[in-house]
């Protein structure tokens, strides 16, 4: 117990000492922090605040289906949360120098494991963690919950319902990792890829909520009742529906029916923290051997050789050009936790596609309608920012303590600034676009609508890209030389925290025009995209202006004394 103490201590101390300095670029950071942090938590509340109110007293789809649809999020959020922490985990856990450095002192296994646990969990999930308060508290505030019902949830229900997923992460990667020194890392990455998506696909088609709202609304006006002989009966065993049905019987006032559920999930976690426990004890140390040592990727040779791209071949690129883009890709595939966690990324694309494909909304109203696409669009540029914020954000900070070699080169910096943002830009604009256009047609089948969500999403990557590129610049970190690390820092939180600020905005300022074309469609039987035109050009100059401003800051800082 003294050495996680101790451990805890210094990395408190650690936090806080590079949190409170007080040199200009620290202090701007924790001041934006503070307003961005804020003024993203205040936004969030009165989303939440908002959807209760408008689906509970507005569409009238009872309370019921409300905390159907809340337990339907949460899946996706756990799913989120799990995925995030195992992607993080790989490196904290088995690519760490911490770890190096732990595993030579006469500390147990099992204690290393529990601290970098704690400081991967606190680094994956903080920034959800606030979205999820700002979220309990706008859901609570409709129903006029005392402050012991949010300090409660807060703790005691949201807190071990995402432990439950870090865990039960933590404990699949390990799992993976055991299971890749036998079978090798090609058919265990396949196999992954298809247990998660058939994991999405199967809860949506099971529970099915279009089906559920059509058997509620047979019983219209008495919505409010409690129709779980609706609920098929995996989800007992599903923690989301265990929040949902705590949070459903407190706000109705039953204890003795929410405490069970609580007590289940409790229970549940504190299994799982001995459970992991016992497997840190046993197989830790020897997974972390296997990926240190690079035995996972026995079996089916998995090197990549591509003979085009070997360094001194002749190509048609300037030879600065060729060097950086062969440097770079080498650099990317030959660290697993890199393109692990791309390969990750996109299977949290692929689930969102499926999901999206097993839904089958048939919406009379044009207010849903249009927020059923905003909606769609909004995650689709979640998803963009994420993969920027992971992949873009550390570009500059990646090149680490030899970035004077680079800079003592020929080379000019305007110049390999340019060649990053190109590189990320040619990628992530593609991958978007794809993304965007099949799930909008999937969930819409409307080509016009298509046209405007790609026009959209063009000019949301463009800024997304240039913010996270401009202010991983400012806030580089060249002695880091995890990217993971980077992408999880103060400063790539405040990054992504303003790249949600700006997503809303531009939902924003499209509501009103998309209302009125749903309107049209349903109403009148006729599709005006004209209404259209006008918020799209705001999207654009808008992109413009923060792309040219964050592009400004970022060849400002790639040209300073490092």
């Amino acid at each position: 117990m003294r050495e996680l103490l101790l451990m805890f201590n210094v990395k408190a101390l650690s936090f806080l000492k590079g949190t409170l300095r007080w040199n200009g670029q620290a202090v701007l950071k924790n001041l934006s922090s503070i307003v961005i942090f804020g003024g993203f938590s205040v936004g969030v509340f009165f989303v939440s605040r908002f959807a209760t109110e408008y689906l509970l007293y507005q569409a009238h789809i009872g309370q019921f289906l409300f905390h159907r649809f809340l337990s339907m999020i949460l899946y996706v959020f756990f799913i989120t949360v799990n995925l995030g922490n195992m992607v993080v985990s790989y490196s904290t856990l088995y690519k760490s120098q911490e770890v190096s450095f732990l595993m030579s002192l006469p500390i147990s296994h099992a204690k290393i494991f529990l601290i970098k646990f704690v400081d991967n969990f606190f680094y994956s999930s903080i920034t959800l963690s606030l979205v999820g308060f700002s979220v309990l508290l706008g859901y609570g505030s409709i129903f006029d919950q005392p402050w012991y019902f949010y300090f409660f949830s807060a703790f005691f229900i949201m807190l071990p319902f995402m432990l439950i997923a870090g865990i039960v992460a933590v404990l699949v990667l390990m799992s993976l990792i055991k299971i890749a020194t036998k079978v090798g890392v090609r058919w265990l990455i396949v196999t992954m890829v298809c247990l998660y998506l058939g994991a999405i696909y199967v809860y949506f088609r099971i529970t099915n909520p279009v089906a559920m709202v059509q058997e509620v609304m047979k019983h219209y006006p008495n919505v409010n009742e409690y129709f779980g002989y609706l609920d098929p009966p995996f989800i007992q065993y599903l923690p989301n529906h265990w929040v949902t049905e705590f949070m459903y019987w407190t706000i109705n006032g039953d204890p003795a029916r929410a405490i069970p559920y609580f007590a289940i999930l409790f229970l549940t976690m504190l299994g799982l923290v001995a459970f992991a426990s016992l497997m840190a004890r046993k197989f830790y140390y020897k997974t972390w051997v296997a990926a240190s040592d690079a035995e996972l990727m026995r079996g089916p040779a998995t090197s990549l050789s591509l003979k085009w791209m070997e360094f001194g071949r002749n190509s048609f690129l300037r030879p600065s050009t060729d060097v950086l883009i062969k440097r770079d890709f080498w650099m990317f595939f030959r660290e697993p936790s890199q393109w692990l966690h791309l390969m990750l990324m996109m299977i949290l694309l692929l689930i969102f596609v499926v999901s999206v494909g097993s839904l089958d909304l048939k919406l009379a109203q044009p207010f849903l309608q249009a927020v059923s696409f905003l909606v769609v669009f909004m995650f689709n540029g979640f998803l963009v920012a994420s993969i920027a914020l992971r992949f873009v954000f550390p570009l500059l900070s990646l090149e680490g303590d030899t970035f004077w070699a680079v800079r003592a080169s020929p080379l000019s910096l305007s110049r390999l600034y340019w060649y990053k943002f190109i590189a990320a830009f040619s990628f992530i604009v593609v991958l978007a676009e794809i993304l965007v256009g099949v799930s909008v047609y999937l969930l819409h089948r409307d080509v016009m609508l298509v046209g405007v969500a790609c026009t959209g999403i063009f000019f949301v990557a463009t800024s997304v890209i240039s913010m996270n590129l401009g202010a991983g610049g400012y806030f580089a970190m060249f002695k880091e030389k995890n990217p993971i690390r980077v992408s999880s820092s103060q400063g790539a939180s405040l990054t992504f925290l303003s790249v949600m600020v700006y997503l809303t905005l531009v939902a924003t300022v499209l509501l009103i025009p998309l209302h009125e074309y749903f309107e049209g469609i349903i109403i009148r039987n006729t599709a005006v995209v004209q209404w259209l035109y006008g918020p799209l050009l705001i999207v654009g100059v808008t992109s413009i202006v923060v792309s040219g401003i964050m592009h400004g800051v970022g060849l400002r800082a790639v040209k300073r004394d490092y």
